[in-house]
């Protein structure tokens, strides 16, 4: 009791005025700490260069919203089970015939994949873009070549089947699409039959699997899903694949964006 008439006096002792000014003062240095955390996140956005939407403010709001609304956790993209139950993550599963539900199923890998030697590497925090490293970070100019020119000779050898074309996801730079004249899985709705890409920003790239593909990567060490990845943006198997850190690397993901192609021309 007696505390409780001690808290009174001094909340009636203590001028209104000053109670105002102080209470002013910590909302302020809320305000400024968040602002300043905002800015922080929009220099570690930017310096990761164009893709999947306007390299602007606008475009990181967006980034934001997408991250509050509709994206998955950062974690969430590299654990197991993610395709188990394709009825409720699947966009158009309950559109596609038998045939394309269990070419979504199947692998279309020549081989299990290796796991991949050393730490495990992660994409940076954000939604969209989603990239492994900074823009301005070296590349092995010998790893890029090796993996450009391995890449672009996927869409020689499915001339007849696929064409290049300014990718619907990143908005800019080139991708492998599925021709427009054939089927096409309404899995593959969202994406618009783009089938696979590599960032000329860092070498990192998407390509979208089957399930037990997209699996078989991330549980290997290969790369991980997109935080899109099973809403209806973006087809359920769209998996991001990490840099190649050596020529030998490149030819493993050769052969996942191979899987892709096949998998894509499976309709």
């Amino acid at each position: 009791m007696q505390m409780y008439l001690r808290r009174a006096f001094l909340l009636t002792t203590i001028p209104l005025n000053f109670r105002i000014v102080t209470a002013t003062r910590m909302s302020s240095s809320s305000s400024k700490q968040k602002d300043a955390g905002l800015m922080e996140g929009f220099r570690e956005w930017k310096a990761m260069g164009e893709g999947g939407t306007s390299h602007s403010w606008a475009g990181y709001m967006s980034n934001l919203s997408a991250e509050k609304t509709r994206a998955y956790g950062v974690d969430d993209t590299i654990k197991p089970g993610f395709y188990d139950n394709p009825k409720k993550r699947a966009t158009g599963w309950r559109k596609a015939t038998d045939e394309q539900k269990a070419n979504a199923r199947k692998s279309f890998l020549k081989e299990p994949l290796p796991v991949r030697p050393g730490p495990r590497v992660r994409a940076k925090r954000f939604v969209y873009p989603q990239r492994e490293r900074n823009a301005a970070d070296p590349q092995d100019p010998v790893v890029k070549e090796a993996y450009l020119k391995a890449f672009n000779k996927l869409g020689d050898i499915h001339s007849e089947s696929t064409e290049w074309k300014i990718s619907a996801l990143e908005k800019h730079g080139r991708a492998l699409f599925i021709k427009p004249s054939l089927p096409l899985t309404p899995l593959a709705g969202p994406t618009c039959g783009e089938i696979c890409h590599i960032h000329g920003t860092d070498m990192s790239g998407h390509v979208t699997l089957s399930f037990t593909d997209a699996e078989e990567v991330i549980s290997k060490g290969w790369g991980e899903r997109h935080r899109l990845s099973g809403t209806d943006w973006i087809h359920i198997g769209f998996t991001m694949l990490y840099v190649p850190n050596t020529v030998e690397e490149t030819e493993i993901f050769i052969k996942i964006f191979q899987a892709g192609v096949d998998y894509m021309m499976s309709g």
